[in-house]
């Protein structure tokens, strides 16, 4: 009796091709806003109040040649701020060299929100959709929500390498930010 080849092939290859399902299930978030957090999937939320209205902070987050000026985590930005275009942002974590990204620009609702997507290499290895949401508040201020929810097969190891450091980042992002605001 013969063996076909490429069935001997594809039941070898069966529990590598589950297991990758497995994982890619397991990616999805747990709960509706992608908070909580597990092996593929994490969220860094971070909230700032900031004494200017959200018009004014949106122009700051939408003028990307000005972050090389005041930006300690987003040292350089280009682009053309439009859903659907993609941006290029280099990243700089504490005593880390700087990276840069491409993401796609998912919402863009001035004086609300400025969201985008990007991901290392190919989707589903390290992703993230970075959020900067801005609510007016009393006087004239505003408060802003910055998140990012992270997914992907190297998050395990991604996680102890780098959240600690993101979270920083995160913070020195919005007081800067608040700052500029506040200036202008």
């Amino acid at each position: 009796m013969r063996t076909n080849p490429t069935a001997a092939h594809g039941s070898r290859l069966w529990p590598i091709v589950s297991l990758l399902a497995l994982l890619g299930a397991s990616c999805a978030s747990d709960a509706e806003d992608g908070s909580v957090d597990g092996t593929f999937h994490w969220r860094i939320s971070t909230t700032a109040e900031i004494d200017a209205p959200p018009a004014r902070v949106w122009n700051v987050l939408v003028d990307l040649p000005a972050y090389s000026e005041w930006n300690p985590f987003i040292v350089e930005a280009g682009g053309t701020v439009e859903e659907g275009n993609s941006l290029t942002l280099r990243m700089a974590l504490p005593g880390r060299a700087p990276m840069t990204i491409t993401p796609r620009l998912l919402v863009v609702d001035p004086a609300r929100e400025l969201r985008w997507k990007g991901r290392l290499f190919i989707p589903g290895l390290f992703d993230g959709e970075h959020a900067f949401v801005l609510t007016p508040l009393d006087d004239g201020r505003t408060r802003l929500d910055h998140w990012e929810r992270f997914t992907g097969l190297l998050l395990p190891v991604a996680k102890s390498m780098v959240y600690d450091d993101t979270v920083k980042s995160f913070h020195a992002l919005n007081a800067a930010l608040a700052k500029r605001a506040a200036a202008r």
